[in-house]
């Protein structure tokens, strides 16, 4: 008897498996763009620019208070510090967000190498790397030139977008996808920020 019943539910786990196979799964770009126009994610998004922004006014007090220290304010930082809050918001899930975090990681790594004392006295070498940077920047602008036009907006669009340069059409297309959404995300959570701080200013001035 038990010999009779092993190939029939054998039978049934292997069906079960294809219609768990057969089931449509949403497309990944169709998710990410509902979750960027989320109120959670907003919010998210909004606590880690927040956050951020104390941590770069602490950083500017410090180097005020250490004239070794450069500053590191201003409105280029205030920029880094709004699309690293966007690539920690989106927890590295895309090729543009893990390009944003691995860039911050080496801004950071090359600021603490400038600020490391240095006690060798021997003048820095001059190397030919900025030829080889410009040799190789005419010969691809050479064969920018020579793609379709079609081919060329896939070039620039993969410019255009953090860790897509050499990435297929459809990985591109994708990731365009994800990032235009979130900037959208972005732009409203900082007017809403901006005008959440500019209203409780009024208030105190009344007051």
């Amino acid at each position: 008897m038990e010999s009779m019943n092993q190939p029939t539910s054998i039978g049934y786990d292997q069906s079960r498996r294809k219609r768990k196979k057969k089931q449509p799964s949403p497309p990944p770009s169709q998710s990410s763009v509902q979750l960027w126009r989320s109120e959670k994610q907003q919010q998210i998004y909004s606590t880690n620019i927040i956050q951020s922004l104390r941590e770069l006014r602490i950083s500017a007090a410090a180097a005020d208070q250490s004239p070794s220290l450069p500053p590191r304010g201003g409105g280029i930082a205030v920029r880094d510090a709004a699309y690293r809050s966007l690539a920690v918001t989106a927890r590295g899930r895309t090729l543009w967000s893990r390009a944003i975090l691995s860039k911050a990681v080496k801004v950071t790594l090359k600021f603490r190498k400038q600020n490391r004392p240095r006690y060798s006295n021997h003048p820095p070498t001059i190397t030919g790397n900025n030829r080889l940077r410009k040799k190789r920047s005419t010969v691809l602008r050479l064969k920018a030139k020579g793609l379709p036009a079609v081919q060329r907006k896939v070039k620039l669009l993969s410019r255009l977008i953090p860790g897509c340069r050499k990435q297929p059409l459809p990985v591109v297309l994708e990731e365009t996808t994800d990032y235009i959404v979130a900037m959208e995300m972005q732009i409203r959570a900082l007017n809403a920020i901006i005008s959440a701080v500019g209203s409780g200013s009024s208030g105190r001035d009344r007051s």
